[in-house]
């Protein structure tokens, strides 16, 4: 998140976009805070000009659907309006989202109030990132490495993060690649209409609005997030015999591998996510794992695998190769790890059953 873009240490709360086994997405708090500033004693957030009603999500009531629709025409919200907090997070939490021809366009929003000193000093070290005025006591904007120079237009996915007295605020934006005929996303035009989400939210502080430029070009942001830190960008590519470097896009509980030709079966259509979680009690994780028991992966694990079409919920350009899901669910005391592959099948290329060899001797090298 924060994204790396999408960065995610644990304990620290932030919002990606998490992809299920089944190709579904649930968006996920994580915070990249930023430090305290001038402002440490103001109020507490409750949504800006013409914030809707209480909705129980003080980040539903700050980042209200009219603030978000000006983000992005035609977002609307996802799931319970003001649901619980994912697990291990502190930030309430708000999400949006929209068809479009890039598949899916998603805006979250996490909101920590109050946040602690170390919440707030880890939004300011937020690495990658660019500074913006005219927010709060501290602003800036990562664009994260997902799709980032894509052909046509300055990186798409960008998060802005903020701090204003004791409270941390980030909202990331994600969307695919453009589908045949599809536009090209604007990444200066979405970190401008972010920024001034911000302050319609009652987050400005007096001064001008400045945005920096999206970035048109450049290498992976880097990520402090240990999920991410299981496995290494040449580990994945060397697994799964892919040619390309895959990019990162980091969230609080997970850390997804994108490679560069999503719509064209083979290794480099691969998408691999690793998302670990921790048990809030001293019990151990028991989760529902179905699927074929698989050894030599922490304490129990099992396989399972599926295929859908390819489509909005998959973040893939349409086409006629079904995506085949392999997905390893495992448990180590008490933590649950959850790991997703989801390939286009190349008749030329490694078949399911030997991607599923590849993904298993992958993870088993895997320390969580």
């Amino acid at each position: 998140m924060c994204p790396h873009r999408v960065r995610i240490p644990l304990p620290t709360p932030r919002f990606a976009v998490r992809l299920l086994a089944g190709g579904a997405f649930v968006l996920l708090a994580a915070s990249c805070s930023p430090p305290a500033g001038p402002n440490a004693g103001s109020p507490p957030s409750t949504g800006g000009p013409g914030a809707a009603p209480v909705t129980g999500s003080q980040a539903c009531d700050l980042i209200t659907p009219e603030i978000a629709a000006q983000v992005v025409p035609g977002l609307e919200p996802s799931g319970p309006y003001g649901g619980a907090r994912p697990l291990g997070s502190k930030a309430d939490q708000c999400s949006y989202w929209a068809k479009s021809d890039t598949g899916m366009t998603a805006l979250s929003v996490a909101l920590v109030s109050p946040a602690s000193e170390e919440d707030i000093a880890k939004a300011k070290a937020t690495s990658d990132c660019a500074p913006v005025t005219g927010i709060g006591d501290f602003a800036c904007l990562q664009w994260t490495g997902y799709f980032r120079g894509e052909a046509g237009g300055a990186s798409a996915n960008v998060v802005l993060t903020a701090v204003r007295g004791t409270e941390t605020l980030e909202m990331p934006y994600v969307t695919g690649p453009p589908t045949e005929g599809g536009s090209a996303p604007d990444g200066n035009a979405i970190a401008r209409a972010l920024a001034q989400a911000a302050v319609d939210a009652g987050w400005g502080n007096g001064a001008p609005l400045t945005v920096p430029a999206a970035p048109p070009v450049g290498p992976p942001a880097t990520t402090n997030n240990p999920v991410c830190a299981m496995f290494s960008a040449a580990e994945v590519r060397n697994a799964f015999g892919a040619s390309k470097e895959p990019q990162l896009l980091p969230g609080e509980v997970s850390c997804r591998y994108t490679f560069g030709d999503l719509g064209t079966p083979g290794p480099d259509s691969t998408i691999f996510v690793a998302e670990v979680l921790q048990a809030s009690s001293s019990s151990p994780a028991v989760p529902m794992m179905k699927g074929e028991p698989v050894t030599g992966i922490g304490d129990r694990a099992t396989f399972s695998m599926s295929t859908e079409p390819p489509g909005a919920k998959s973040l893939r350009p349409s086409g006629d190769v079904p995506i085949t899901v392999l997905t390893i669910q495992a448990v180590s005391g008490r933590t649950l790890a959850t790991f997703v592959a989801q390939v286009l099948i190349s008749p030329s290329g490694p078949s399911a059953e030997e991607t599923k060899e590849q993904l298993i001797n992958l993870v088993r090298r895997a320390k969580f």
